[in-house]
């Protein structure tokens, strides 16, 4: 017989909260310069705010770039955002940073971080020998690099470690001749950016940090372009160091091209992104970055939510199909953590388990999902006319 007394067992799991999901966890690697006893090349920081640019001995004196990039990035997300940091030496290519090899700057990185990185920018400022093969209008070692970059982010895609990439388009001619176009690539985790927002030892280094902050600080399913965010900054270049309000001719030809760059609004001051779109076709599911969040938000859900069902038992009736209510419980289990965790950021989701599955052979369950994304209106078109009520 129990004691007297009173005894409570307190409940849990009722309240249906959702598991926090940070899909704007970011990461640059940069070229700079090794500061004794302060900076490290090839090693990992973890930053928090601007102030950590003091802590590690940078300045816009001894790393340029480092500085302008980590300032952008917090002036877009706000101080406090997570930002995970790797500096490389200033020979380092682009081709370089991103290859495949274990120990490599972009697998340091990604690893280092513990798979939280979804956001990935690079950037370089090359030494004064370096010349730039500008066959495709843009430094040939950004299309490189995208490459590899992209069979890195598939195969940590593969761990559950999925992220995407803003890569530079240095040194651009200026012209759209026989310019390089990124969406009739197959890269669907980079973006090439073509934005540059300052002049940095006598280069435009693209705003990777300046994009990758407006990244951060949106939602997984907003794009970069959205005008309501408001401008990234007053004033704006291209990467070939024209102002962007020059070259605007070529506007339409850039954003056909697949690149992301600086536009203008009659009647609005300021810098808007044209968009956020992949290196690769518009036939591709993932050819906007927003939808390429959306669904590694999911796979990250998805996976969490099933992992813990991995050699666990299921029922099966007498003619060795599952039961509804297995069925009913693993459709339920992924509708409900979707719903609760992304429900503003999608139109809809659902799950569908059959039945007729032979798991006593198989010792394998397929589930199939689907998601109804955000739309999101690029263009809006308006037919303005006068009436006249007298006429009828």
């Amino acid at each position: 017989m129990a004691l007297p007394g009173v005894h409570i067992t307190l409940g849990n799991g009722s309240l249906g909260q959702a598991a926090s999901y940070d899909d704007g966890v970011a990461g640059l690697i940069l070229t700079g310069s090794a500061i004794t006893g302060k900076l490290e090349l090839n090693k990992h920081y973890l930053l928090g705010s601007t102030k950590d640019l003091i802590t590690l001995g940078i300045s816009i004196e001894n790393n340029p770039l480092i500085d302008k990039e980590v300032k952008a990035f917090y002036s877009q997300c706000g101080e406090g955002a997570e930002l995970h940091l790797l500096v490389v030496s200033a020979a380092t290519t682009l081709t370089t940073m991103c290859d495949p090899a274990e120990g490599s700057p972009i697998s340091t990185l990604i690893q280092s971080g513990g798979g939280r990185i979804r956001l990935l920018g690079l950037n370089k400022i090359s030494p004064a020998e370096y010349v730039a093969t500008l066959t495709h209008g843009i430094d040939e070692d950004a299309i490189t690099a995208a490459s590899k970059a992209q069979q890195v982010a598939d195969s940590f895609a593969s761990k559950i470690m999925p992220f995407r990439i803003f890569m530079p388009a240095p040194a651009w001619n200026g012209t759209t001749d026989t310019l390089f176009k990124p969406n009739e690539s197959s890269y669907n985790r980079v973006a090439f950016v073509l934005a540059s927002d300052a002049k940095v030892s006598n280069v435009y280094p693209a705003a990777i940090g300046m994009v990758l902050g407006r990244a951060a600080k949106a939602e997984a399913q907003q794009c970069l372009g959205r005008v309501r965010f408001g401008s990234l900054a007053s004033q704006g270049y291209f990467t070939s160091g024209h102002d962007f309000l020059e070259k605007g001719a070529l506007s339409q030809a850039l954003d056909a091209a697949g690149y992301i760059f600086f536009i203008n609004y009659p009647s609005k001051n300021g810098c808007y992104l044209n968009g956020n779109p992949m290196a690769t076709p518009a036939t591709d599911d993932y050819c906007e970055l927003n939808n390429g969040r959306i669904i590694d938000k999911a796979m990250c859900i998805t996976y969490n939510t099933y992992i813990s069902e991995i050699m666990d038992n299921v029922e099966v009736d007498e003619m060795g199909a599952l039961s509804s209510g297995v069925c009913k419980n693993f459709e339920g289990m992924i509708e409900n953590a979707i719903n609760a965790s992304m429900g503003n950021q999608i139109s809809s989701f659902s799950a569908y388990v059959n039945p007729k599955q032979n798991v006593l052979s198989t010792k394998t369950l397929e589930i199939a999902c689907s998601i109804v994304p955000l739309g999101v209106l690029k263009r809006i078109e308006v037919t303005l006319a006068f009436s006249n009520p007298a006429r009828g």
